[in-house]
C-alpha cells in the first residue's frame, strides 16, 4: 500500500518537475535591437513576484526597429516583459530614445531603462504613479532605494518622443530627461528634469548589464483592466559595435547612429556625396551617389572587421576606419 502511495504521488508531481526543469534548461529567446543582442526573461519572479513572457507578442522589434514591451493578459494571468543586454557595460552615456507616452501609463504599471548588476548595485529611470493616480510619474533612483538616492517629478508629454539619459561615471551618476530624440539636449525649453547623484560604490567590474523592462506594482493588474505597452526607438550606449576614427572635417558629421548597424553621415554644406565602403581585401561592399546632406550607411550583414570609408565631395576626399566590434 506504501509504494502505491508513493506511486501515485510521484505521478502528480512529476510532470511539475519535468516543466520546471525544461523551463530551467530551455535556451533564452535573443532578439537584436539597436545593433546589440538582448535575451528576453521568461520566468517569474521580482521585482514583485510577476510572471515573465518572452513570447513574440510580449516582446518584439517591428519593421521600423522599433522595439515594443507589452504586459498582457493571457488566460485570466498576467505577463511582464524584460530584456537586457548580452554584452556588459561600461561607464559612459546610456541614452533611451522613447516612442511611447510613457506619462499615461496606468497607476499599478512600471516602465524602466536601467543598468544593472543586482539589487544593491542598480540605476534606475522609471516611469509609475505607484499605485497612486496623483502622485508624480517619474523618478531617478540609485539602489537601493531610500530618500537620498531618489528623485521624484512629473513628466507631461505633448508628444510620444522622449530621451532619457544615464551617465554612469566612477564618481557621480547623472541622469536627464528631455522632449524629443536628439544626442543632446538642444535647449532649455525641451528639459524634462535632471539629476545628480555622487557615488563612489557602483563601480565598473564588467558585471553590469542593461535593461528595459515594463511590469506590475505588486503584481496587481492595471486598475483599467488594459493591457500595456511601451515603445523604444533605439539606444545610444558605450557599447557600441561600430568604432569610427579617421579624418576629421568641420563640414561632414559621422557617427553609429541610435541603431547603431548604421553609420549616419551628414554633409553641412553640400548636397552631393559620393561614398565607397571598402573592405579588408580592399574590395568595394557598397558605391553609392547621394544627393542629399544626409545618409545612412548600413552595416547589419557585415562581418565582424576593419572597414575603410571613402567619402567624395567636391570639397575633396576624405577616409574612415570602420572597426565593427561585434
Amino acid at each position: 500500500m506504501k509504494y502505491i502511495f508513493f506511486f501515485f504521488i510521484y505521478l502528480f508531481i512529476a510532470p511539475n518537475i519535468s516543466n520546471a526543469q525544461q523551463s530551467r534548461n530551455k535556451s533564452p529567446r535573443i532578439i537584436h535591437f539597436s545593433g546589440m543582442d538582448w535575451y528576453v526573461r521568461n520566468s517569474y519572479g521580482n521585482p514583485a513576484n510577476n510572471y515573465w513572457s518572452d513570447h513574440k507578442k510580449s516582446v518584439w522589434v517591428d519593421s521600423k526597429n522599433r522595439l515594443h514591451l507589452k504586459i498582457r493578459k493571457v488566460r485570466g494571468k498576467w505577463y511582464c516583459a524584460e530584456i537586457r543586454s548580452v554584452h556588459p557595460t561600461t561607464y559612459g552615456k546610456h541614452r533611451f530614445f522613447i516612442s511611447s507616452k510613457i506619462d499615461e501609463l496606468n497607476e499599478n504599471v512600471v516602465g524602466a531603462a536601467f543598468i544593472y548588476k543586482n539589487t544593491l548595485h542598480e540605476m534606475d529611470v522609471e516611469f509609475s504613479r505607484w499605485k497612486h493616480k496623483d502622485a508624480p510619474n517619474s523618478q531617478y533612483v540609485v539602489q537601493p532605494e531610500k530618500n537620498t538616492n531618489m528623485h521624484k517629478f512629473n513628466m507631461s508629454m505633448n508628444g510620444d518622443f522622449s530621451t532619457h539619459i544615464i551617465d554612469w561615471q566612477a564618481n557621480k551618476i547623472s541622469f536627464k530627461s528631455f522632449y524629443g530624440h536628439k544626442i543632446a539636449l538642444p535647449d532649455k525649453s525641451y528639459l524634462i528634469n535632471d539629476w545628480q547623484y555622487a557615488q563612489k560604490k557602483l563601480i565598473d567590474d564588467g558585471s553590469y548589464r542593461i535593461h528595459i523592462n515594463l511590469w506590475l506594482v505588486d503584481h496587481l493588474p492595471p486598475t483599467d483592466n488594459k493591457e500595456a505597452e511601451i515603445i523604444v526607438s533605439s539606444l545610444d550606449t558605450p557599447i557600441s559595435p561600430i568604432e569610427i576614427t579617421g579624418n576629421s572635417n568641420k563640414n561632414i558629421s559621422l557617427y553609429p547612429n541610435h541603431y547603431y548597424d548604421n553609420i549616419f553621415v551628414y554633409h553641412h554644406q553640400y548636397a552631393h556625396i559620393h561614398y565607397k565602403l571598402i573592405n579588408s581585401k580592399n574590395e568595394i561592399l557598397i558605391e553609392k551617389t547621394i544627393k542629399r546632406r544626409y545618409f545612412f550607411i548600413n552595416l547589419i550583414n557585415e562581418t565582424i572587421g576593419t572597414y575603410k570609408l571613402e567619402i567624395k565631395t567636391k570639397f575633396g576626399i576624405y577616409n574612415y576606419q570602420i572597426i565593427k566590434h561585434y
